[in-house]
């Protein structure tokens, strides 16, 4: 089995803390559109409002508990920037865009507390444009957008900051300084690599776009534009680098690639810290940074063409292949040849919004839409196996697997072929069924292999015209059948039957009422001996000596129900009271005092499936539930009458109950439920409310409502517009009607 990327639903995947907050949030946008949404193990984080509200939905552990302090965040100002996860300590950083930075840690008791509070800017006229944080450098990174009182110009400023890794709450002063990494940078994004940082600057052309690596320990630069690299020594490891100094340097390369090598995304890979960069002409260069500079730069070309990349596509990384997100589709390439291997749609009516942001610890990619989460997860792909191929090469391990297949084939597409197959594999059986099975699996198939055999014989044999009888009509037929001189077994005669029942049900319905008398309850003795056989489930052989052979209680109460549906509480009524008179002092009739017919007419016509339901049989499905004394036989008969649409014999039934204050109420309920579910409550309002069981049952109404702030009556009943005028007096009553004191 190969597998396949396919996207499921992120409530289905893990089990989340707050479900239903978390569907307001991301399904209603309850509180406003998406902004972003992040992803580390054991936690989910969502921005709305542009980022100025952040909720946070944990997932339950083992033991299934919900957590006890959660983390939201209401009315940043300014908007939040992003949220680092901190794995190995269990915290996040939330970043906002002014430099202010909270460190939350999850509690092994599920609590959420704050840990720090600092601001990485040094001025009030600062703004962080890009922010990370290094997992092993236990440092944050950003970028910081400085403008000038005097000019009103804005200069960007890469910075870093020691921060603890401490259980301690640490102050400010505890941290470690601000220092300056690269003065006088362009806009630029920042991601943690292996023994460094890379910067990111994505150029509009005719600018050119470049990667800087910045290595930590040895304090030098290599700048990448397409398949050319420099590399910059700082001479002095206590000052920063200036970008406008390495462009000067880097000016020659600049010339080569104006025109050409136009970045058009980049992706990266939190788990390995690689990034790779995706170029005009989808070329695709991957770069993994090594202790001295970046040891790889390879070169693939994509199965794609740029003219079909949307503009402000999102490039990402995802178990060994590079995908591209559109708003209509996800394309995924393999990393090594760049070809692409799948395409996911996402759900109809529905467009991709963003990738979430994972940690380094996540091993999950997801996207978003407008109302849901989405986790890329790997199906198994069922794979199209060739039946001829293996049936010409006899790579069976029994005729048991060969049979299979024959049976299947016979199914899908039957041929003369097929059956002649299947007669050769009969022949061999019969030459070799009294030989001893050569392996242990032969032998233990063996007993199944008869069986099948057997049966094979009822379903060719059963339905072919009776050699001895030789009727000529449906009527001659069923009473062939019926014959007890007759020489089929028992299942040939269940066999024909039914297949005479579902071919003709009237005239085998009207023989088998011939042969009794149920349209009165008194029963004479002659008749008593063929009611005793037609008792007996369908699966027995009839234990009575009688003129009629075959049990026939389920086949009657089947037929009936189709197509008399009247007469079969009658027969039914007639057989239990049968059985209750222990009429025949025979064992048998001993042994089956316990069977209650009323139970089994029920079981044996919930097994219909091609009725349509009429007010008749529904009717007498229902007398039969009811009659069965099954446990909450008078919800079930309810809920019956509902998901068929009977309403005026709903209404009958809930009137039946009136008289029984917990079961009316529970009836009630239900039908009231059901009818403004289905907009028909307009019609029976009046019926409906006539019958309420009290004045304290009206509020039970609101619980089948969504809360609002406000109720009125159109919120109570939106579905419907009920003539309040019309129930109002039936209102009035029943509050009348109620003692003061309750």
């Amino acid at each position: 089995m190969s597998t396949a990327p396919i996207l499921f639903s992120l409530e289905k995947t893990v089990p989340i803390c707050r479900i239903q907050l978390y569907r307001d949030v991301v399904c209603k946008e309850k509180y406003g559109p998406l902004d972003r949404v992040w992803i580390c193990p054991g936690h989910v984080f969502v921005s709305v409002r542009d980022g100025r509200q952040l909720y946070t939905f944990d997932t339950k552990n083992t033991t299934q508990d919900e957590n006890k302090g959660c983390l939201d965040l209401q009315n940043l100002d300014p908007p939040l920037l992003e949220v680092l996860s901190y794995d190995a300590n269990q915290s996040v950083y939330i970043v906002q865009q002014n430099g202010y930075v909270q460190c939350w840690k999850f509690r092994a008791d599920r609590i959420w507390i704050l840990e720090q509070e600092f601001n990485i800017c040094n001025s009030n006229r600062s703004e962080v444009t890009s922010v990370c944080l290094h997992p092993t450098h236990n440092t944050l990174y950003w970028c910081e957008k400085r403008t000038t009182s005097s000019s009103g110009q804005s200069v960007f400023c890469i910075c870093r900051r020691k921060i603890t890794n401490g259980e301690e709450t640490v102050s400010e002063h505890e941290l470690g300084p601000v220092e300056a990494i690269m003065h006088n940078i362009c806009l630029c994004h920042l991601h943690p690599l292996q023994h460094g940082l890379a910067i990111v600057i994505k150029s509009k052309p005719p600018l050119v776009s470049m990667v800087i690596y910045w290595n930590q320990s040895s304090n030098s630069v290599t700048m990448y534009s397409g398949p050319y690299t420099l590399v910059v020594e700082n001479s002095t490891s206590s000052q920063a680098f200036d970008f406008t100094s390495l462009a000067f340097k880097f000016i020659s390369i600049s010339i080569q690639v104006r025109n050409k090598y136009a970045m058009l995304g980049y992706a990266y890979n939190t788990q390995k810290m690689e990034l790779t960069i995706i170029e005009e002409g989808s070329v695709m260069r991957r770069l993994s940074a090594g202790s001295r500079m970046c040891d790889k730069l390879n070169e693939v070309q994509l199965e794609v063409g740029a003219d079909k990349i949307e503009k402000g596509a999102t490039w990402f990384c995802h178990q060994g292949n590079l995908g591209l997100l559109h708003k209509t589709k996800l394309l995924l390439f393999d990393m090594d040849s760049g070809k692409l291997v799948n395409s996911i749609a996402p759900q109809e009516g529905s467009v991709f919004l963003g990738m979430c942001n994972t940690s380094p610890a996540s091993v999950v990619s997801a996207v978003y839409t407008g109302d849901n989460v989405y986790v890329i997860m790997k199906q198994k792909k069922k794979e199209e196996w060739d039946f001829s191929t293996t049936s010409s090469l006899k790579d069976f391990q029994t005729t048991a697997l060969h049979i299979a297949h024959l049976e299947q084939e016979k199914t899908d597409n039957p041929s003369t072929k097929v059956k002649q197959s299947l007669s050769h594999l009969k022949q061999t059986w019969q030459k070799s069924k009294d030989q001893k099975p050569g392996t242990k699996l032969a032998e233990i198939v063996a007993p199944y292999l008869e069986e099948y055999w057997k049966l094979e014989n009822i379903s060719t044999e059963a339905f072919q015209p009776s050699k001895l009888a030789c009727p000529t009509c449906v009527e001659d037929e069923v009473l062939h059948i019926l014959d007890p001189n007759s020489s089929l077994l028992m299942s040939d005669r269940h066999a024909r039957l039914l297949s005479l029942a579902h071919s003709n049900p009237k005239q085998v319905l009207a023989v088998l009422e011939s042969q009794m008398e149920f349209d009165t309850d008194d029963i004479s003795a002659a008749q008593i001996q063929r009611w005793q056989c037609i008792l007996a489930p369908d699966v027995s052989v009839s234990p009575v000596s009688s003129d009629v052979a075959v049990p026939m209680f389920e086949h009657i109460c089947r037929l009936l129900y189709k197509l008399e549906p009247k007469k079969l509480m009658q027969f039914v009524k007639i057989c239990q009271m049968i059985n209750d008179q222990k009429v025949g002092v025979s064992a048998f009739i001993r042994k089956r005092q316990a069977i209650h017919y009323y139970e089994r007419a029920v079981v044996c016509i919930q097994d219909i499936d091609d009725v349509v339901t009429s007010p008749d049989s529904a009717q007498a499905f229902v007398s039969l539930l009811l009659a069965s004394k099954q446990e909450h036989c008078e919800t079930r008969a309810l809920q019956f009458y509902l998901d068929a649409g009977q309403w005026e014999l709903s209404l009958d039934l809930l009137r039946d109950y009136c008289d029984n204050s917990q079961l009316h109420f529970l009836l009630f309920h239900r039908l009231l439920d059901k009818f403004n579910k289905e907009d028909v409550l307009t019609d029976y309002a009046v019926m409906v409310f006539s019958m309420m069981p009290n004045i304290k049952s009206l509020s039970s109404v609101t619980e089948l409502i969504p809360p609002c702030d406000t109720w009125t009556a159109l919120d109570v009943f939106s579905s419907s517009c009920v003539p309040f005028g019309q129930i109002k007096p039936i209102l009035q009553k029943k509050l009348l009607a109620e003692d003061p004191a309750d």
